[in-house]
């Protein structure tokens, strides 16, 4: 009569029988059944680590150069579309629209001809909080006139500010409307 032996489930052997039994039944590789880490494991890991970074960085490159290219076309869009509105506005009036974008900043003016002087009416656009601006005209002569100036808000992200001014310069003489830097750093420039 054979004994019946019964191995506690806490031994080494009951183990190794369980590893056996689940490599065959489920056919899982050899290294499912390691314990603790393999030798080089630390060098894999990290190199296994750093190509995910890598792919989700450029992955995030990738998402943010094309929403920076849309953002801009659909701003290019508007300003275009805005310029093309406001001349038919302006209907058989002399005036017209001038307008740009630069380094992420936008200007639009209305310039109305006067007598041997011109109105301005200007929309500017994204220039960072706190920079303290001009909204500088020049003639074809190398004239400057500032029209005015401001500190750009921290307010309503882009709302920008809108400005109504006055140069003494000819309409059939202005060359550009600028936004400068106290400085004289060129923001944005419309030309005519």
């Amino acid at each position: 009569m054979a004994a019946d032996v019964r191995v506690p489930p806490w031994s080494p052997q009951e183990f190794e029988l369980n590893e056996t039994t689940m490599h065959r039944e489920f056919d899982l590789p050899p290294e499912a059944a390691l314990d603790g880490r393999p030798e080089g494991g630390d060098l894999l890991l990290q190199r296994t680590l750093g190509r995910v970074r890598h792919e989700k960085a450029r992955e995030g490159r990738r998402r943010q150069s094309f929403a920076v290219v849309v953002s801009t076309s659909l701003l290019a869009a508007a300003l275009a579309g805005g310029v093309v509105i406001g001349r038919h506005l302006t209907g058989d009036s002399d005036e017209f629209v001038v307008g740009a974008i630069s380094n992420g900043a936008s200007i639009s003016a209305v310039v109305s001809p006067a007598e041997g002087w011109s109105r301005l009416r200007v929309n500017v656009k994204g220039v960072r909080a706190g920079e303290r601006c001009w909204l500088v005209v020049t003639d074809v002569h190398g004239g400057r006139f500032v029209v005015g100036s401001w500190i750009a808000g921290t307010g309503e992200p882009g709302r920008g500010v809108t400005l109504d001014g006055a140069a003494l310069v000819a309409a059939d003489d202005l060359e550009a409307v600028n936004v400068e830097t106290l400085d004289g750093h060129v923001l944005v420039s419309a030309p005519h």
